[in-house]
């Protein structure tokens, strides 16, 4: 019997490997070409720079809304503790690039007291302040400098900005419709024994 020797087939093997070179030298370097296109979705070390959202502030309208009228504000409960009774001013809301609600805000106390402020609820980093405090007869008076508080569950003080904020910010945290809509929100869900 006669043997062969181990590498006797090499040489005739090296024509065919010799021909499969180029092509697997192609697949590599367009493989190599491949991996070098930027792919944000499956290669998370590409940096991406979301484009600036413009800044927008909070701040007195020029034509500041007028004090409303007894009864010509639309009710909302806040806590079921409170005798107090809250309403915003229809006429009064203003929405500032989907993420800024300004409004009138009118808390009559059980003895008939009106307190009235136009305020702003920053849905966007859940913030909200006075703008302004508004007496009956009298007009408005700017707020020097706003106090921007965050909006908490906790918040007994100011209920009123935690609840608007509940139905008014969307869960991106931006104002979510036109002022139709947020007042029509005010509606949506009986809130008695909700707190």
């Amino acid at each position: 019997m006669k043997m062969r020797h181990p590498y006797a087939g090499a040489r005739r093997a090296a024509p065919r490997r010799a021909a499969l070179a180029p092509a697997l030298l192609a697949a590599l370097v367009s493989s190599a070409a491949f991996a070098q296109t930027p792919d944000p979705v499956n290669n998370p070390t590409i940096d991406y720079v979301a484009p600036e959202r413009k800044k927008v502030e909070a701040a007195l309208p020029e034509n500041m809304p007028p004090i409303p009228a007894e009864g010509a504000t639309k009710a909302f409960e806040v806590s079921a503790t409170s005798r107090n009774r809250f309403g915003v001013d229809p006429a009064s809301l203003l929405i500032l690039d989907r993420r800024i609600v300004q409004y009138t805000i009118v808390i009559t106390s059980p003895s008939g007291v009106r307190n009235i402020g136009y305020e702003a609820i920053d849905c966007g980093n859940g913030r909200a302040a006075l703008l302004a405090i508004g007496r009956d007869g009298q007009g408005w008076s700017p707020v020097s400098r706003p106090d921007w508080r965050p909006v908490v569950a906790g918040d007994t003080l100011n209920a009123h900005r935690r609840e608007l904020a509940r139905l008014w910010c969307a869960g991106a945290g931006t104002s979510d419709g036109t002022p139709r809509e947020l007042l029509r929100r005010l509606d949506l869900t009986p809130q008695h024994y909700r707190y």
